[in-house]
């Protein structure tokens, strides 16, 4: 897959398929995501990722505002068989991770990390920032290091 072929499990950007468009199941495989406690810290983290190697495209920043809406939009747009879907492989703890953060007005970074040495560089060059938590969805598998939990 070509660089410019990234299909972003999350968002709806102009660029994206139309949520209704997307696979039945979330598979986030090959992105890592920090939760930073607000925009501004957001786009210094991906300052440190761009200095690092990391290419625009490669980036993403949801505001907390962004990924409720999101959510919000994509729920009231479910068909049934989505809905059907989402009650069998939806992770609730994780909607809960994130939504949480999201209602404490986080910012969530996005990274396309094409295999696990790539994470290990974004993860290093994350090292400064005040991230709140960092998932890494491996191939392999998904590593969390959290430093504090959302509030509500």
């Amino acid at each position: 897959m070509a660089d410019t072929d990234v299909v972003w499990p999350v968002g709806t950007t102009d660029q994206d398929p139309d949520l209704a468009d997307r696979p039945l199941a979330f598979d986030p495989t090959g992105f890592l995501v920090a939760v930073l406690p607000g925009t501004v810290e957001a786009e210094e983290a991906a300052a440190a990722l761009r200095a690092a190697g990391f290419a625009d495209r490669q980036l993403r920043i949801f505001t907390g505002e962004q990924i409720l809406a999101d959510h919000a939009r994509y729920v009231a747009r479910m068909s049934r068989t989505r809905r059907v879907a989402a009650a069998v492989t939806d992770d609730q703890e994780t909607l809960e991770l994130y939504h949480g953060h999201a209602r404490d007005g986080r910012s969530a970074l996005w990274v396309h990390t094409a295999d696990d040495d790539v994470a290990k560089r974004a993860i290093r060059a994350l090292a400064d920032s005040p991230a709140l938590h960092i998932r890494h969805y491996g191939h392999r598998r998904q590593s969390d290091f959290c430093v504090q939990r959302p509030t509500s």
